[in-house]
Formats: structure tokens, sequence, C-alpha cells
């Protein structure tokens, strides 16, 4: 039997921002099993911790059909739901040693802050188009982002979800200036899609902020950002630029606990 919580990052309210199942264990299962149970939660992400000192665990990430090597709103899950077992100082540092690297996480009345690696952008042409009359995009880390006329074809853009499986890529982000007119002030939106993994369209993608930041740093000559995801579930994000490194901000609220009964 393990136990689970269900987690809303990236929102101060349930039922909204990017869901992530949560299970913290004494050590890693099979890989099958853990995937198994992605698969059975069915969301973008299940994330599993097994801790290793104090303020540090082992962090990994499944989507219902395969394993990724970076993800931000189960991280922030993972944390939140560590913190409200009670099983860590949110007056430290929190680490996760990952497949690839050290990430870290702190708290503040602000919220969760995760520290990530920067995935700079580098263009490239494709031989077919990407979206709709665009061949021209940008490689950021595993993804492919690439940048439509204004938040409203962002927002109103309809994805064709068997070509996007066919590119050679974990995700495709699409992103644009913020409306100048929004009372937020909202410097830039996205979307992000990745069918080739099990997720159609994520709601809210942490790890996608990490190539879009610098993305817009070069293009609005700022470090600092305010940004929205505009999925259905919609998410707002604190982002900054440090170096090479992102810091990202948000807040997270727990929708359900269970059990998992498994042989």
């Amino acid at each position: 039997m393990l136990e689970f919580a269900i987690v809303d990052a990236f929102s101060d309210r349930p039922f909204s921002g990017n869901p992530a199942a949560t299970v913290v264990l004494e050590a890693f299962p099979p890989v099958e099993l853990m995937q198994a149970i992605a698969a059975e939660m069915n969301l973008s992400e299940t994330a599993f911790a097994v801790p290793v000192a104090a303020n540090c665990y082992h962090l990994r990430w499944f989507t219902p059909q395969q394993e990724v090597p970076l993800c931000g709103h189960a991280t922030l899950a993972m944390a939140h739901a560590l913190a409200e077992q009670g099983v860590i100082d949110t007056n430290l540092p929190l680490h996760f040693e990952t497949q690839r690297q050290r990430l870290t996480v702190s708290f503040s009345a602000a919220g969760i802050t995760l520290d990530f690696p920067a995935h700079p952008p580098y263009p490239f042409t494709h031989t077919t188009e990407i979206v709709p009359g665009v061949r021209d995009g940008y490689t950021v880390g595993d993804y492919w982002l690439v940048e439509l006329p204004g938040a409203k074809a962002v927002q109103g853009f309809c994805p064709d979800l068997g070509a996007i499986a066919q590119l050679p890529t974990l995700g495709l982000i699409i992103t644009a200036p913020g409306d100048p007119c929004d009372p937020e002030g909202i410097d830039f939106v996205s979307r992000f899609f990745a069918p080739q993994a099990g997720i159609p369209e994520d709601p809210v993608t942490g790890s996608a902020h990490c190539g879009l930041a610098p993305y817009w740093q070069q293009r609005l000559h700022k470090d600092t950002f305010r940004a929205r995801q505009c999925s259905p579930r919609q998410g707002t994000l604190a982002v900054t630029l440090r170096g090479e490194r992102v810091l990202i901000v948000g807040q997270a609220v727990t929708t359900a606990r269970g059990q998992l009964f498994v042989s």
C-alpha cells in the first residue's frame, strides 16, 4: 500500500493550475510499477521521492507514458506535499537529486521558489511547418519553441496533436508577448503540448519557462517576468532569469489524498 496526494501546482485554489500526483517512498520500486502508477493517475506527471538526507530527496517524474528528465509543476507539488507532511524544515533549502542535476527549492511568504537551469534558445528551420505557416523555431532544452503573432493567437491556437507528436522533441511551446492592455501586467503568454509523452496539453509547465525566460529576456531586455500559461486551467508564474538559472515562484494546494493498493 502506498500513500499519495494530488496537488494543484501554480495555483492558490483547488481545480486550477496543474495537478500532479506525489508519492513518497522509502526506496524506488521497479520502473514498471512507477510507470503503471503514473498511467493509473493519468495526470501529466506523477512524482516519486525517496529521502537521502535531511531536506534532501531523490526525485523522479513520470507522464502516463514515460519518465521525463525535468518537470517544474510536479517538483513544486512534491515540495508542497513534503512541507504539509512536516518531514522537511521549510526554513532551509530543500534539495532534489534528479537524473541530470540537483534542484533547489525554497519557501517564503510569496510561495515556493524553484531554482532550475536556464535553457538558452537556439534557432532552427524545420523542413515542414511546425505550426500552420511557421517553419522557424527555437530549441530550448528538450523542447521546441515557436512565437506566434500575439496573445490572442496563442489563446485561440487549435493544435494538430498528431502532427506535433511526430516532431523530434519532447514537447512544443507556443508563445507570444502579453497583451499590453492586460491589467495584470503579463509580459508573455504560452501554451505547451507533448502528445508524444502522453500529454495533449499541459496546463502549466514550469520546465518550459526554463527556455521562455532567456527567450523573452533577449526580446524584452529584462530579467523578471510575470507569465501566464493560457491553457483552459490557466496558471500565472513569477519568473526571474539569474545568469544560468531560472527562478520560478508559484503556490500550490492539495486537492486529494489516498492510498494505492499494489501487489
